[in-house]
């Protein structure tokens, strides 16, 4: 097979790079492998306009979940059409790695080659946001504030520790921006709003029972966010995998859902990474799908 195999050195620390060369240089000894390395996201927008015009078999991208995510991105934008059996294959090299979890990878050299070589894919459910797409959740207001504040260069030397540092800074400081959310015909106000494409959340906590290959997403409206139920929420994704007991919390499985705020832009996450700041948002079910290899 023909491999296009992408590591994202700016999702992850340089220690991560004798981990992913051994990858590579093993795929390359029963196949073809392209390797390119990026650190900027200019170097990969340019990258993946030359992508598109090869005959890859398997994209294989090395680094964090928003990685993956700008990735298809890269690839509607560019009119990718992929062939039957093309599929994207995933190296967990960031610091949450949900998808990870979504394809149940493993983090041992052995059994990552094994998935990257398989024909155990299965065609993962995006979801639109505005003229972008994410695999696993779209977060507008208080996590989003945490993500927008993370230099990555300290990302990459403290890890998972740099958003328990941030997320006390934004938990003692809290302050929301209210959002009117229009959803199944009702017109809701919120300060927090997490619509999920993926049952984990916050690394590998379950949330909900839906996952990236289901046509369906869920969207969490937080009403009144304060710092003792931002507590109790943290309890019922850690010790129940879902927010169903609390009655300040929302559940929607809807195809739309609409945002817009009332002077100021909010904030906005997408798989982890910073979509900047908006008044008006639009998330909604899309038909577009890629194949992802799962775990073999």
């Amino acid at each position: 097979m023909k491999f296009c195999f992408i590591y994202n050195k700016k999702a992850s620390s340089g220690r991560k790079s004798n981990f992913i060369k051994k990858i590579c240089n093993n795929l390359k000894l029963s196949h073809h492998v392209d390797l390119f390395e990026t650190v900027t996201e200019k170097e990969a927008e340019d990258l993946f306009k030359q992508i598109v015009k090869e005959d890859y078999d398997r994209l294989v991208i090395a680094g964090g979940d928003g990685s993956v995510c700008f990735a298809i991105n890269q690839l509607i934008k560019n009119n990718f059409q992929p062939k039957e059996n093309f599929a994207i294959g995933y190296v967990p090299a960031g610091t949450a790695n949900i998808l990870q979890a979504e394809l149940g990878m493993s983090k041992n050299i052995n059994k990552i080659l094994q998935t990257l070589i398989s024909d155990n894919l299965e065609k993962t459910n995006l979801v639109k946001i505005n003229d972008n797409y994410f695999i696993l959740m779209a977060g507008i207001g208080w996590d989003a504030q945490i993500v927008q504040s993370i230099n990555s260069k300290i990302k990459k030397i403290l890890g998972k520790v740099i958003f328990g540092i941030k997320g006390l800074e934004k938990f003692i400081f809290m302050k929301n921006t209210k959002i009117k959310v229009n959803i199944d015909n009702d017109e809701l106000l919120a300060d927090w709003v997490l619509c999920s494409n993926s049952r984990y959340y916050a690394g590998h906590h379950k949330i909900t029972d839906t996952n990236i290959f289901e046509e369906k997403f869920t969207t969490y409206i937080f009403k009144d966010l304060s710092r003792m139920k931002l507590l109790y929420y943290i309890f019922l994704i850690i010790f129940n995998g879902n927010l169903n007991k609390s009655t300040s919390v929302i559940t929607k499985n809807a195809n739309e859902v609409k945002l817009k705020t009332f002077d100021k832009s909010i904030p906005i996450q997408i798989d982890g990474d910073n979509f900047g700041s908006l008044k008006d948002i639009v998330i909604k079910s899309s038909k577009r799908k890629f194949n992802l290899l799962k775990a073999a």
